[in-house]
């Protein structure tokens, strides 16, 4: 029994002591662990992290335009740390946070500063700082770069150009002068490569134009990314303007009225001088009246445009008042022939038409002529006119009878005388009675036309038509044109007083306003009037279509030589 007893408690004693060496490791444990802490802890109280930091670009320009309005700053911790990012103004006065007390790793961060502050406002143009602080157990380093904020654009000024201008012929190269902020960069158009910006901020360049207009844009850049510009057009224009002249409308041109219209027209702008003075324009159009002197005048007409290219056309024109010589050696006033036909030979000028009864002659260089006319019988009248270049004519009438039966039986003188005497006391009698009763006597009026086409030439100009009009009495006489429709066209004439006899109407074409009337009818109305008495009459006449100018002759007003003619 005490054997058994004596077993039992050794095996009882046994686990006892292994429940006590539990407690035993943990002291040692804690121990170590304790040890390790004493040893680590003044090494980390002693550790200082190191900050390294820079950023992309020093300057900034929060203006909201795409163009450096934020700035990467980039800062690298050595050991690991809690950090914090703020921004400093120039008193070292915090405006901004943008990271606050953030654990971060070792290694390299980056950061973005917008240029605003802490309300979200962007901050007045001056020197800021981004501050980066980096917090161990117990120490902390920081390190900070400056960035400045600047939203005022670079000046830039063009000191030899201004907005607009037009240069002409000579004036190609363009020198671009102008100043701008010295730490700018210029850019010049679409070149490739900066202007040289010297110290104190000038800069040049020289520049082709091109004919017509040249953009020119000049952009000045600053540090901050901040722009300002500067825009100009200029017109190189080296062609002379257009200058198209209407009237005279050929050189070599004979008139015989002494004023002259100078008429024609010129783009916009363009300046207008005839024979070196200035005209009128108005809306691209001229109208001057020019006095010309008997014989050759030459009209100069310049049109000169802004920059002072010249377009210049010279009109010689001939004016003669002065109606053409006309005389006639075979008819004689009233005489009588006894064949149906009469030589008609007579001398004028050369160059000078001649009709006879409405028939055009041949005029030779000397200015003589001849023409036979067919007779009836009885009284005819002989009819010849001749007109120069200028319009000027001269009419000579004659009466002729033809009569083919033998000569009547003659009385002799002593008969002749009796007659004669009686004749003349019966031509006084009836004188007086006339005088007397001017007013019964009957006023007529015959219209006979000579030419009743107006038939242009080559070069524009209608030949005028020819109306013999003659009154049986002294009276006031008008000639009017009128066209089919009632129109009144021109007035020929108006309250001219015409002798008793045969008179001639010439109208050359033109209405009331100087301008050709258009191709179609008309009538011609001549009235004649005396105190108490009014008669009229009207013939009709025809103006005919203007044949188209030679081709020479329009080729030459745009560009190439046009012939003239005198």
């Amino acid at each position: 029994m005490k054997t058994q007893l004596t077993e039992t408690s050794r095996r009882r004693s046994i686990p006892a002591r292994r429940v006590n060496i539990v407690p035993l490791l943990a002291i040692l444990v804690i121990g170590a662990i304790g040890v390790t802490l004493v040893l680590l802890f003044p090494m980390d109280w002693v550790r200082s992290p190191n900050v390294t930091i820079n950023a992309e670009y020093n300057a900034i320009s929060p203006n909201g335009d795409g163009n450096l309005d934020t700035v990467p700053v980039i800062y690298s911790i050595s050991e690991d740390a809690t950090i914090s990012v703020d921004v400093l103004d120039s008193s070292r006065s915090v405006v901004r946070k943008l990271v606050e007390e953030e654990p971060q790793a070792a290694g390299q961060h980056t950061v973005v500063w917008d240029g605003l502050d802490r309300l979200g406002q962007v901050l007045p143009d001056g020197a800021y700082y981004v501050r980066v602080s980096a917090q161990a157990t117990v120490q902390r380093s920081s390190s900070s770069v400056q960035i400045d904020v600047d939203t005022t654009p670079p000046i830039i000024r063009l000191a030899n150009l201004p907005e607009d201008i037009k240069v002409g012929e000579g004036e190609n190269e363009l020198l671009i002068e102008g100043v701008t902020d010295p730490d700018a960069t210029v850019w010049f158009s679409n070149r490739a490569q900066p202007l040289e910006v010297t110290a104190d901020g000038s800069f040049s360049v020289l520049y082709t134009l091109r004919e017509g207009v040249n953009r020119i844009e000049l952009t000045a850049v600053d540090n901050a990314g901040n722009q300002a510009s500067i825009v100009r057009e200029i017109t190189l224009m080296t062609q002379p303007p257009e200058l198209v002249v209407r009237n005279p409308p050929r050189d070599g041109l004979w008139i015989n009225q002494r004023m002259l219209s100078v008429q024609g027209s010129v783009p916009s702008g363009v300046r207008v001088q005839i024979n070196g003075s200035s005209a009128e324009v108005n809306e691209g159009h001229f109208n001057v009246d020019v006095v010309l002197e008997e014989g050759e005048n030459i009209v100069r007409i310049e049109a000169i445009d802004e920059v002072g290219n010249v377009t210049l056309e010279e009109r010689r024109v001939y004016l003669r008042t002065r109606p053409p010589a006309l005389s006639l050696t075979t008819v004689r006033e009233g005489m009588t022939v006894r064949e149906p036909s009469l030589l008609v030979v007579g001398q004028s000028e050369p160059q000078t038409n001649v009709w006879v009864n409405g028939r055009e002659l041949v005029v030779d260089s000397k200015g003589g002529f001849q023409g036979l006319v067919n007779l009836i019988e009885g009284e005819n009248i002989i009819r010849v006119e001749a007109m120069d270049r200028a319009g000027n004519a001269t009419v000579v009438v004659r009466g002729v009878t033809y009569s083919s039966a033998p000569p009547a039986t003659t009385f002799p003188p002593a008969v002749r005388s009796v007659l004669a005497i009686t004749g003349l006391g019966v031509a006084g009698i009836m004188g007086l009675w006339l005088v007397s009763g001017l007013w019964q006597r009957p006023l007529s009026l015959v219209l006979r036309v000579t030419r009743d086409r107006l038939v242009p030439g080559v070069d524009g100009r209608l030949e005028p038509a020819v109306v013999v009009f003659e009154i049986s009495r002294p009276a006031t006489v008008t000639a009017e044109v009128w066209d089919l429709s009632n129109q009144h066209v021109a007035t020929v004439f108006r309250s001219q007083r015409r002798a008793q006899g045969e008179h001639l109407l010439i109208w050359d074409g033109r209405n009331s306003e100087g301008r050709i009337a258009s191709p179609g009818a008309y009538e011609v109305e001549v009235s004649a009037n005396t105190m108490l008495t009014t008669v009229s009459s009207s013939t009709r006449l025809w103006v005919e279509e203007v044949p188209p100018r030679p081709v020479w002759e329009r080729v030459g007003q745009h560009g190439g030589q046009v012939q003239r003619e005198q």
